[in-house]
Parts: structure tokens; sequence; C-alpha cells
């Protein structure tokens, strides 16, 4: 197996696309805006794509739908980045046909939720029921998507790692998609003993946090409309720039709380997406997307604020943020002072700023686990997709 190369990518962290799937009006699959999708993540550096998880709202297609959309974005991709496939089901039977057919698309990874309805009990049982999914895909790296808040399975991701890597073969890390701080901590330290196994962060509000602990990578939602704002703050932790990093956090957690607030994290940020980039259409049923009025609400809030300033500035996902002509300047607000501390300069491992590969942060950070989870069954949580 071929380890996955994401965490040694970049300088300071990858940013990995959860992507939304595409419906029309009826609710069909759009799948001629997949192309235009895979453009747009192309545009500001995207090494890979993310398909059918929460942001793609994997459970609420068939599994011939999901084939059909791994299929297209297979083929789009053509080597122009990859796409990690996510196969979890409730049936291990269905997870296995998702896994086979994922690795003939060409699908470079796969990825699974646990089993949500018939939940494991312990981390040997899930380890079980996922070396028993990847024999399916032979060779095709594994990534555990471990999102508590949806699947209703609390395992710690800790336990699950220290099972799986024994047990499972190609297991390449965990998509840690959780608010849960100390366990984060743990599966990175796991992460850095076990060769080929990484954490991909998935809540993009605790980005900025979880670099602090460690995190070399994450896939997450967000990265659909507010890709450059973040690697803007990515930028400034690799200078230093600690406060200008808070800053940019900051602002990409006000647009985050804005898209939220009108029907729900998913539908919300497929409309602050659809400002920027491709329209993905609405939510599946029983999801609720944004009416006429709510859209043109959520740009008007997002235009007061900043954001869509700061993610349409020329050079916006490299250049510094200044007062004119890259976007407006972000002043770190005094609350958020605290989150990264001591980061700066640069360490192992692909270049990670000091003191951060693994390293334990300077207190709290100021990015408390109870704002990372969405309370709406359904909806990624803090851009997890």
């Amino acid at each position: 197996m071929d380890a996955l190369p994401y965490a040694t990518a970049d300088p300071v962290m990858s940013l990995l696309t959860a992507v939304f799937t595409p419906f029309d009006e009826d609710g069909g699959l759009a799948l001629d805006t997949v192309e235009r999708q895979a453009d747009a993540v192309l545009a500001w550096g995207s090494p890979a794509v993310y398909v059918g998880g929460t942001a793609g709202e994997g459970a609420s297609l068939s599994t011939a739908e999901r084939m059909l959309l791994l299929e297209r974005w297979c083929e789009v991709a053509d080597g122009r980045l990859d796409v990690i496939a996510h196969v979890g089901h409730t049936s291990l039977g269905e997870a296995r046909a998702l896994a086979e057919h994922a690795q003939r698309a060409g699908a470079r990874a796969i990825s699974a939720v646990p089993p949500y309805f018939h939940r494991p009990d312990n981390a040997a049982a899930l380890a079980d029921f996922v070396a028993r999914l990847v024999e399916a895909a032979p060779g095709l790296p594994f990534i555990y998507y471990h999102i508590p808040s949806v699947t209703g399975v609390g395992l710690p991701a800790g336990e699950l790692l220290r099972a799986a890597r024994e047990r499972v073969p190609g297991f390449a890390g965990v998509k840690f998609a959780h608010g849960d701080l100390a366990d984060l901590q743990v599966c990175l330290k796991l992460a850095e003993e076990t060769p080929g196994c990484e954490v991909y962060v998935g809540s993009a509000r605790l980005l900025l946090a979880s670099l602090a602990l460690g995190a070399r990578a994450a896939i997450g939602s967000a990265y659909n409309f507010a890709a450059p704002l973040y690697r803007r703050m990515l930028d400034h932790v690799a200078r230093g720039e600690q406060a200008e990093a808070r800053a940019c956090q900051f602002l990409a957690q006000e647009a985050i709380d804005a898209a939220c607030g009108y029907a729900g994290e998913l539908a919300g940020f497929k409309a602050a997406s659809a400002l920027v980039g491709p329209d993905c259409g609405p939510c599946r049923p029983p999801l609720r997307s944004l009416d006429a009025g709510q859209r043109a609400a959520l740009r008007a809030a997002l235009t007061r604020m900043g954001f869509l300033e700061a993610v349409a500035a020329p050079g916006a996902a490299a250049a510094a943020p200044q007062a004119a002509g890259g976007g407006p300047a972000l002043r770190p607000p005094a609350e958020t002072a605290h989150t990264l501390e001591g980061v700066g300069g640069h360490g192992t491992r692909g270049a990670a700023p000091q003191g951060a590969r693994r390293a334990a942060p300077q207190g709290n950070g100021g990015a408390a686990p109870g704002g990372a989870m969405g309370g709406v069954r359904g909806a990624a949580p803090g851009g997890a997709a």
C-alpha cells in the first residue's frame, strides 16, 4: 500500500475538500456540475476530494447513486487530484460492495463511518467490522471517519486507532470530526508512532487549535467556500504571525456561524459555496434548503463581515491580508488572542511550525470543544463533512 502523502505535501497543513453532492431542483443527481466542482477545488490547491461523506449526503443516496457519483468524480479528477471514497454503510455487505467498486473506479483511498444503527460496543468489534470491509479493496488505504454526533458511536477514536493498526490491513488514519481535543491529541500521538497513519482534522472551527496540537492535515466541507481564507491563515502560521492567523480563523468561524443560522450547517454551507463557486443545488429531505430570502440574507451577512471580499481578493489563498489590494485587514479580536500560542518558525515533518507536531498547546486555546459540533443530526459539525 502506498502511504497517503498529504501531511508532508504542504509546509504547514494540507486541506482536503469534503465535496457536496450536486442535485437538481427535483433532487436527482446533477453530475454535470462535478467538473466545475473539481475545477474550483483545484484552483485553490486542494490535493484531494472526499466524496459521499456527510457533506456529500452519502447516507441519503442509494448504493447505485453513490457508485455513479464516485465514477463521475474519478473521471473528472483524471490524475489532477486524488479521490477518497466514503463507503460507510449500516450493512457490511453494501459497504464491501462500495469499497470494491471504489477500487475499480480508481479511488485513491476509501473511508467509512462505523455502522450507526446496530452499533459496535467496543473498539475490537469495530476494528473487526472495518477489517472485513477493507478486504473488499485490498491495497487501498483506509481512513476511519469519526463523527459521533451523527453516528452515535461514541467510542474514542484513539481506542479504535490502537485496535485497527493491529487488525486492519492498509489502515491509514482517522478523519476526526469531533470536539474532544484530548482524544485528538491521543490520536495524533498514536499516528506518529504508526507508519503510514495520519489524523485528518474534520472540524474547520478547530483548525488553528488542532494545528497547535500537531495536526498536519484536514478534511472538511468549509473549504468549498472558505479555503482561500484558511490558506491565508496557514501562511501566517508559517511566518510566525500568530495574531493575523487568529484573525483569519475568527473571520472563518463568523462565516460558518452565519451560514448555519438559517436551515442548518449543510444547507448553509451549500448556499455559501454557491456565492463563490458552483451551485450544488438543494439538500435532500429531511434536510431543508435555504429559500431565496435566506440566501439573500446570508450574502448580506457575509458581505457585511468582509468574508466575501476576503475569499475573492486576488491572491487570497496565499497573500497576507492587507488594508488595500489583498482583501480587508483582519484584526485579531481579544477573545481569540490565546488560540495558538508559541507556534512559529519551522520544525520537522514537512516543515511543521516549531512545536506544532504532536506538542501540547499552551492552555486550552480558546477553541472550546462545545462549540465545535453542531447540534443538528445529519448536518456536518463545524465543517466536518
